[in-house]
């Protein structure tokens, strides 16, 4: 009887301890963007609120003040600077302003492993189905160098199991999400996917987009300097494994005569204290991950 209650004990002590191990386990918001939005709050002296939005929408968060800062991994273009007219959508859409560039990427092809051998030039994909994030990056590289339709998905991380299911062909994504999720030794994709290159796919730069006209864009830029050049942004990128592709924009902002605007967006934002940057789940620049 003596053995038996011993067991029992035993047994109710494991869980416990099991119970006690997965209790403490919780999913943090993180990332390069994540993390660094947090420090130019701290060096803003404002709170930062994170919202995940639908992509599409951007623009008209941005115009409506429903985010301040679009900041995820945003590729820059000259279009979504002065303006254009999206097709896809039927509807003309608002220029943007930008931050200074932070950070290099291109664009990469993401294909099944075992079928990676046939893609070897551009002409490969001829015929193939193709995917990317809805008005990303990506689709323009299909439309322009890929010669095919991009069949737009909500989220770049929705491409992955689009293209293990078969739905699609391939999918052109972020180098750097391909970097985690399919490249690093410890990604999630590793064995199955693999990443293939897009010839005359150019450097692109990633930048912080707000509405147009926005005296944020001073402020972003002023706080952004300040931060590269005292290491902190360096660091966070160390943590990353993305110090190769770290790119400083704000050597000319003069951080020593810099004056915070009392008018306009920033005015707004600092009288409640509170900063909103809109994202989407892309690794590595802002994701939830279990700790």
């Amino acid at each position: 009887m003596k053995k038996l209650l011993a067991k029992i004990l035993s047994l109710a002590l494991v869980v416990v301890s099991l119970f006690s191990m997965t209790a403490c386990k919780k999913e943090v918001f993180v990332g390069f963007d994540t993390d660094l939005a947090k420090a130019l709050g701290q060096e803003l002296g404002l709170t930062v609120r994170f919202v995940e939005i639908n992509w599409d929408l951007k623009e008209s968060l941005l115009k409506n003040n429903d985010v301040d800062l679009v900041w995820n991994g945003f590729t820059y273009t000259s279009d979504r600077d002065n303006g254009y007219y999206d097709e896809e959508r039927e509807q003309q859409i608002g220029g943007l302003d930008f931050s200074n560039f932070y950070m290099e990427n291109k664009q990469v092809a993401v294909v099944k492993k075992d079928q990676a051998q046939n893609y070897t030039s551009n002409a490969s994909f001829a015929g193939k189905a193709g995917c990317s994030e809805s008005s990303s990056a990506g689709s323009s590289v299909i439309r322009d160098f890929l010669g095919g339709t991009p069949n737009e998905l909500p989220k770049q991380i929705d491409t992955f199991t689009a293209i293990l299911a078969g739905t699609f062909d391939y999918a052109v994504i972020d180098s750097s999400m391909a970097s985690v999720y399919v490249q690093a030794s410890n990604g999630a994709y590793k064995d199955t996917l693999a990443v293939v290159d897009i010839e005359g796919a150019e450097k692109e730069y990633y930048a912080i987009g707000m509405k147009e006209d926005s005296n944020l864009v001073s402020v972003v830029n002023y706080a952004l300097a300040k931060l590269y050049a005292n290491g902190t942004a360096s660091a966070i990128a160390e943590t990353y494994g993305l110090s190769s592709v770290l790119y400083n924009g704000f050597t000319g902002v003069d951080v020593d005569t810099f004056t915070m605007p009392t008018d306009g967006d920033y005015a707004r934002i600092a009288a409640k204290g509170e900063i909103i940057v809109g994202y989407t789940i892309f690794a590595p620049m802002n994701y939830f991950e279990i700790k």
